[in-house]
């Protein structure tokens, strides 16, 4: 019967994260707003929601294939485009969901989105000054005087404009999934548990089926940050 249920459970993970990769690549196709030479999309929201329910691993996977689809399909930047798209997306997927692992509470979502969108920004500054000049065919000191400019503010609002949007779709995403019995339901700690984790792991207020009056935390960062990361767009447009 256990080696069923795991067998099972196994089953549903990679169908989440086959799911999750198609979803991810069709919100690309959907979502493409330009901003400048540059283009923004919400992909890396999508695959850090199912880094949140599957794991960091199946995150940075998950980025992969997205990645790897989106170079033989619609991509117009070749090898350049794919490395720096999956490593971005795997480094904000990853990042977060570590950090959500190893606290699975209201407080480790924020906590873990907005630490991600920090790596992420930090890594495509070093990824912009590495593979852009190769891919642009300029000299990198013509790549790193847009760096303040346009690609901090890009990315920085990138990213956080993604991490308010796995803030606002995390627990409702959750709560319909578990309905639909495709992600198992945590189990209540017994009274008596001396142990930390599984008590922290019951009362996280990120994980239960239903809403909270904390549900309006994430919400209310959620929105203020899109709001802030779009005014950075529109600037950039218009300058």
């Amino acid at each position: 019967m256990k080696k069923q249920t795991r067998t099972s459970e196994g089953l549903k993970r990679t169908c989440g994260i086959a799911v999750f990769a198609a979803l991810a690549f069709l919100v690309t196709l959907v979502i493409r707003i330009p901003v400048q030479f540059l283009t923004f999309d919400v992909k890396d929201a999508i695959i850090c929601l199912a880094a949140f329910m599957y794991g960091p691993i199946s995150g940075v996977i998950i980025a992969l294939i997205a990645a790897f689809i989106e170079l033989v399909t619609i991509s117009g930047t070749g090898f350049y485009g794919f490395l720096m798209n999956f490593i971005s997306s795997a480094a904000f997927a990853f990042t977060a969901s570590f950090i959500y692992s190893r606290r699975k509470t209201l407080g480790g979502a924020i906590i873990g989105v907005y630490s991600a969108a920090a790596v992420l920004t930090a890594v495509m500054m070093g990824l912009n000054l590495i593979i852009t000049p190769l891919y642009m065919g300029v000299e990198r000191s013509v790549v790193a005087s847009m760096l303040p400019t346009l690609l901090l503010p890009f990315n920085l609002a990138k990213a956080l404009l993604n991490s308010a949007i796995t803030l606002l779709l995390y627990k409702p995403l959750v709560i319909a999934l578990r309905r639909a019995h495709l992600l198992p339901t945590p189990i209540a700690a017994p009274a008596d548990s001396d142990s930390p984790k599984i008590k922290e792991e019951s009362r996280g207020s990120f994980s239960h089926n239903r809403f909270s009056k904390k549900t309006y935390i994430p919400i209310i960062l959620g929105v203020c940050t899109a709001v802030v990361s779009i005014v950075v767009f529109i600037i950039l447009n218009r300058a």
